[in-house]
């Protein structure tokens, strides 16, 4: 899919929402399938927390939150392709993430994901202080990114200047290589944990990727960062006090 504004993508959402059913078919749900990582969130959320969703998609995470009992849900998206959760039993807003405030009041959330989004994003500096300024204060915000620290990456960066899952025949526009992340994400959030999902390198039935891939750092397909919320300090040059 290539890069599309949010004014493309609300004019195409018959088109999105078809291949939407494509990509469950075939896949499960790419982003879900891909970015996710639902025993993380059960060990860190609770059945009682108030969760919110940023960039569901189809919303199967929901829908698996739901099947785990969760009641207090919510979602946002650029447009609203939901298609797995029980709409009776989540909340969900169109924003544009880009330059829209999050609909909700400060310190509302306990839990905030964003699952292989924020790639997608023209603004996600925006986005992620918006996120900041809706969750409670030492509750957690999981992010999930394709990895830039691959091996493949790296080598393919070295020889052609590009990264491979940012090219023009795909939709991520914004990158976050650690200097970045840590300048903009850890003035508002403590990194608490750094995860890496293992990838997928199959031959017929065989997944060669569980015996030579392990999910760190060199080898796995998404980079997934546990944020807890911090109170956010200002700067003030030195001379100034």
């Amino acid at each position: 899919m290539p890069y599309l504004t949010v004014e493309e993508m609300t004019d195409n959402k018959e088109f999105l929402m078809k291949e939407e059913v494509k990509d469950l078919k075939r896949h499960g749900g790419s982003r879900f399938v891909g970015s996710t990582d639902v025993d993380l969130a059960l060990k860190l959320f609770s059945k009682n927390d108030r969760i919110l969703e940023c960039g569901p998609s189809a919303g199967v995470f929901n829908k698996v939150l739901q099947d785990h009992g969760f009641t207090d849900l919510h979602a946002l998206d650029f447009i609203d392709i939901l298609l797995c959760p029980d709409r009776n039993k989540l909340t969900f807003h169109e924003i544009d993430f880009n330059t829209d405030k999050i609909p909700y009041a400060d310190r509302h959330f306990d839990g905030i994901t964003a699952w292989g989004m924020i790639e997608h994003l023209e603004n996600p500096y925006h986005f992620m202080r918006e996120v900041h300024r809706v969750l409670k204060n030492d509750h957690y915000f999981l992010v999930a990114v394709p990895s830039i620290f691959h091996w493949w990456s790296r080598l393919v960066f070295l020889k052609a200047g590009i990264f491979p899952r940012w090219n023009n025949r795909n939709n991520h526009i914004s990158i976050f290589p650690h200097g970045v992340f840590e300048k903009i994400f850890l003035r508002y959030f403590t990194l608490e944990k750094t995860m890496y999902t293992r990838p997928s390198f199959r031959l017929n039935i065989f997944d060669w990727s569980s015996k030579f891939a392990p999910a760190n750092e060199w080898f796995g397909n998404y980079v997934v960062y546990v944020l807890k919320r911090k109170e956010f300090v200002p700067f003030v040059p030195k001379d100034s006090k």
